[in-house]
């Protein structure tokens, strides 16, 4: 080969040699885009509902430990302002501290939470690589998916101790309810940082980018220097400072970027670089296709069950009550009518509250004739129903498993609509008894507007469930008719 020829293929070589790394640069810059609208459009929104279920479950476990005297509110909560994310404290603390320290660290967690949710962004620009650290360090606080009191982290063991204490107290169905929603939400957990790990691991990608968009495609950029890493590394520092002013010098990611363009496996490292941006779109539906449907209204059984233990609860306090009520009425007449109907063994005569109920549906009040004994023994039975429910052994709950999920969202529809006016009803119960008692008995009265409360805390988790049951079934019969699921 003459001299001239020589110098055209050197020529030609240079050329091909730049063409495909201006080529390369771009493939990357728009691979990088591309999943940078996906985290900011599809993932990044996932993880803020995540973060939301979470919250509702810490709130739910915070107040009924705080209800059940299990830990000591912080009283200062609301007088805090965050502006950034703090974790809880997590030193040391004796026995007899439990209960203050607790509920100051799992306050503060709630608080910290509520603001990732309600005041962050969840956009790549914004969750950078310090606020990726900080999430994942907050999310670590408990270890939401291992509550055990051997652990050696003191404020999950703190929190497993806290749990065993209000299984001591009786209170075994609502912590048994807590621990099914401990499962969603430590899962959610999971989920959040899988999420925010990846997101960390493109963090550096996007830097890289960066370098590639503001140097390696500049105008001022020499493209001999790509034949030769140390010239290449020369040639970024050259134009770092002025191309990407207030961006550290990362030397570590800038030498993977000079290994991709002039390492002698740089096809191999293109390649694997190119793998890493790849949006998995099929990975992300196989994992929603897959959702266990029968667990999820399970999950709305399970909680309707749990409303056993309020049901007790408002058992015996309008019995209380209706005995006040009823001693009031003693007069000798009264006597004199009671001792008739034991010597003859009449039954005593039913009791019938005049109840006034409001319809907030429609903003009006109407009486309603309340047969109190009946209702009382209904009450007593839909609350033994319901306790077998929480129990995964127990004949009624398995029986329920065995039904075709359709059948088993149906039944608990029809519960809640059930469960939906005899809250109203109780509603007006409470108010007659404290409207109807004599002043001096009004004291003695027992207000049930805490167990009105939590059940339809309750209902509404329950009817949640059955929702999300009823998405994911409707998704995967519009999939089947698509023949993209068997």
């Amino acid at each position: 080969m003459d001299a001239s020829n020589a110098s055209t293929a050197t020529a030609a070589a240079e050329t091909a040699g730049s063409e495909p790394t201006a080529d390369f640069n771009s493939q990357v810059i728009a691979a990088i885009e591309a999943k940078k609208d996906w985290y900011d459009t599809t993932l990044l929104p996932k993880v803020q509902e995540y973060y939301r279920t979470h919250l509702a479950y810490v709130r739910s476990l915070f107040d009924t430990l705080v209800k059940r005297s299990i830990i000591q509110p912080d009283p200062y909560k609301h007088d805090s302002k965050i502006s950034s994310i703090v974790c809880p404290d997590d030193t040391p603390f004796g026995e007899n501290e439990r209960a203050v320290q607790m509920g100051l660290r799992l306050s503060a967690y709630e608080s910290m939470v509520d603001f990732v949710c309600n005041y962050m962004k969840f956009t790549v620009d914004q969750l950078n690589t310090i606020r990726i650290k900080k999430l994942l360090d907050l999310n670590n606080s408990f270890n939401w998916g291992n509550l055990s009191q051997n652990s050696s982290r003191v404020n999950t063991r703190g929190l497993a101790q806290s749990f065993a204490e209000l299984r001591k107290s009786g209170q075994g169905m609502t912590a048994n309810m807590l621990n099914d929603g401990l499962d969603k939400s430590a899962d959610g957990i999971e989920e959040i940082n899988k999420a925010l790990k990846g997101l960390a691991e493109f963090e550096r990608e996007v830097y890289k980018g960066d370098v590639r968009r503001n140097v390696l495609l500049n105008p001022q950029f020499d493209k001999s220097k790509m034949q030769s890493g140390n010239d290449l590394l020369a040639e970024i520092k050259r134009l770092f400072a002025p191309s990407m002013p207030k961006r550290p010098f990362t030397g570590d990611l800038i030498a993977e970027i000079v290994a991709e363009e002039t390492a002698a496996n740089k096809a191999e490292l293109q390649q694997q670089l190119m793998e890493k941006l790849r949006i998995e779109e099929a990975e992300e539906t196989v994992r929603v296709n897959t959702v266990d449907t029968h667990e999820i209204i399970m999950l709305s059984v399970r909680t309707l069950g749990s409303t056993a233990e309020q049901y007790n609860s408002v058992i015996g306090k309008i019995g209380t009550n209706h005995d006040i009520l009823a001693s009031e009425s003693n007069t000798f007449k009264d006597k004199l009518m009671r001792l008739i109907r034991n010597l003859f063994g009449l039954e005593d005569p039913p009791v019938v509250y005049d109840l006034l109920i409001a319809d907030h549906s429609t903003n009006t009040k109407r009486h309603e004739k309340l047969p109190y004994n009946q209702f009382l023994e209904n009450l007593s039975k839909r609350s033994r129903y319901y306790a077998a429910l929480t129990s995964r052994t127990s004949p009624s709950y398995q029986k329920m498993d065995e039904q075709p999920d359709n059948v088993i969202a149906d039944f608990v529809a029809k519960q809640i609509r059930d469960n939906g006016r005899l809250h109203v009803t109780l509603t007006a119960l409470d108010e007659f008894f404290k409207a109807t008692v004599a002043p001096s008995n009004r004291t003695r009265i027992k207000g049930i507007k805490m167990e009105l409360t939590t059940l339809k805390n309750l209902l509404v988790k329950a009817n949640q469930s059955r929702a999300e049951y009823e998405a994911y079934a409707e998704e995967q019969k519009q999939m089947q008719q698509l023949g993209i699921q068997k």
